[in-house]
């Protein structure tokens, strides 16, 4: 990109930030392009391409409308934010299985063979939580999501997402532990 260039999408970044929905358009027509490019090297699926760039673009809006987001370099942004989604998208491809073979959905699904108290422990500890920190725990631990990635949509700050993930840990611990002793 050229030096002029550069220049006008940071003017443009900074009328987006005014509420400007035409320099927006301007900005998703220029980075679109090599943003599908980038994604489709990563999911080779050019469908979901287009949908990782459309929520890339989205997330980068509502974060620059919420006063974060890219400052200067605004094609960067974009592509890193859709390489982080295009890696994430194919993560979970690669954790899902696919068949039409029922006995082998039925084996996944069973009951486990071996059944222990301590699973009904952990289980009434898990339920006696309040179900932002279920929530919090589960999109952290179980999604493995970073606090900077929840704190838009929880609208809090990353610092805050992370602070209320440790106290429903402490939480979960305390509620096993109080399990525990009654047991």
């Amino acid at each position: 990109m050229q030096r002029a260039d550069a220049d006008d999408d940071m003017t443009l970044l900074h009328r987006v930030r005014r509420g400007d929905d035409e320099a927006f358009t301007t900005l998703y027509r220029r980075v679109a392009p090599n943003a599908r490019s980038a994604a489709r090297h990563i999911v080779r699926d050019a469908d979901v391409a287009d949908d990782l760039v459309h929520d890339a673009f989205y997330q980068t809006l509502r974060a620059v409308r919420s006063g974060h987001g890219p400052t200067d370099s605004f094609g960067a942004y974009i592509l890193a934010t859709v390489k982080r989604l295009a890696y994430r998208h194919a993560l979970v491809q690669r954790r899902m299985t696919c068949t039409d073979d029922n006995t082998l959905w039925e084996r996944l699904i069973a009951p486990p063979a071996f059944h222990s108290p301590q699973t009904d422990l952990v289980a009434a500890a898990w339920a006696s939580l309040p179900s932002r920190w279920r929530s919090v725990l589960w999109l952290i631990e179980v999604d493995r999501y970073s606090p900077a990635e929840l704190a838009p949509g929880m609208k809090m700050t990353a610092n805050a997402v992370s602070s209320l993930a440790t106290r429903a840990r402490g939480a979960l611990r305390s509620a096993y532990l109080a399990q525990l002793q009654e047991a």
